[in-house]
């Protein structure tokens, strides 16, 4: 009985480890980092949040420039003070470029944000959103909401997409061409195979 009770409370101590050291995940698309800042902020819980972006080799084109700069500002707006936000890149660059800094330090953290314009393939053979992970879980924060947001690119996956159906089209075809190429069957390579193959008799009419 008494043993049974131990392993009841060791399981139980267990699960609140676990519980205490959960890093949630929110994924959402780039474009609707402001209306997920404006819906799920401010939070009476403190937070500690990661915003983890997807990115392309050259880093965020510029037509998600908009989106991601306001979001991100809105988002430092409705947060409290003493929050805390790291901003790191997966994907085409796999990085953190903004450490946990608090919400009030938006300044800092707007200016360490231009460096995602810059980046070129960084850390390409690491895994980004596994950093990411990593660094939530280091700097986790008891007593507060840690979380990973995770930001999709659509435009990104629309290109990969395009990259791909290219790239199967066109292996599709040159197999086609090297098919044909191979084919015994038209014309040019009848011809030549009933040649060679009718040659030992035409030897035989030229010897006669």
């Amino acid at each position: 009985m008494k043993t049974r009770l131990i392993c009841l409370i060791l399981t139980f101590v267990m699960i609140q480890v676990s519980a205490q050291e959960e890093v949630s995940t929110t994924v959402i698309k780039l474009k609707d980092l402001i209306t997920h800042a404006a819906d799920a902020y401010p939070n009476e819980e403190p937070q500690q949040i990661y915003l983890l972006i997807e990115t392309d080799i050259t880093g965020v084109s510029s037509d998600n420039r908009f989106f991601l700069e306001q979001g991100v500002q809105l988002l430092l707006k409705r947060l409290q003070p003493g929050d805390k936000v790291a901003i790191g890149t997966y994907g085409g660059s796999n990085s953190t470029i903004v450490s946990y800094t608090e919400a009030s330090n938006s300044t800092h953290i707007l200016q360490e944000l231009q460096k995602i314009y810059t980046i070129e393939n960084q850390d390409a053979d690491k895994d980004g959103i596994d950093m990411a992970y990593q660094f939530a879980k280091n700097y986790f924060v008891e007593g507060s909401e840690n979380k990973v947001i995770m930001m999709r690119n659509d435009q990104i996956s629309s290109q990969a997409i395009t990259a791909n159906a290219s790239k199967s089209k066109k292996t599709k075809k040159t197999r086609e061409e090297r098919k044909e190429a191979g084919q015994p069957y038209k014309l040019g390579g009848a011809i030549a195979i009933t040649a060679l193959s009718i040659l030992p008799e035409v030897l035989e009419v030229i010897k006669d």
